[in-house]
């Protein structure tokens, strides 16, 4: 992730693109994708809300204290079959996590 798709105010830079990842801007939201193995969830997650809040991962609070991750990525990596979309928030920001490998971040309300 580039810094140039940070949230600070005012929407990142870059549209979402073809590959379904970057800003929307009819959504307000931005965009990420994962694919593989349960590290590619977690960090598709804090990379996606460090890019929308500006924020170093190392300056987030962890992310299972908000969810397990380990659950989490066993549920939307074994449901490909199947559509399964979780929801949660983390970090001010509204997190959407989808078995099709999409994460997708609402900044938080200034």
């Amino acid at each position: 992730m580039s810094n140039d798709t940070a949230h600070s105010g005012s929407p990142p830079s870059r549209p979402l693109g073809e590959d379904s990842s970057g800003y929307d801007p009819i959504t307000d939201t931005f965009h990420s994708r994962f694919d593989g193995g349960s590290a590619a969830v977690v960090v598709a997650i804090i990379e996606a809300v460090g890019d929308v809040t500006n924020r170093e991962p190392d300056a987030m609070s962890p992310l299972y204290d908000t969810v397990d991750p380990e659950a989490l990525t066993d549920l939307v990596t074994s449901a490909r079959d199947h559509p399964v979309d979780v929801s949660f928030s983390y970090e001010g920001c509204w997190v959407t996590v989808s078995s099709d490998g999409r994460v997708v971040v609402e900044p938080p309300a200034d």
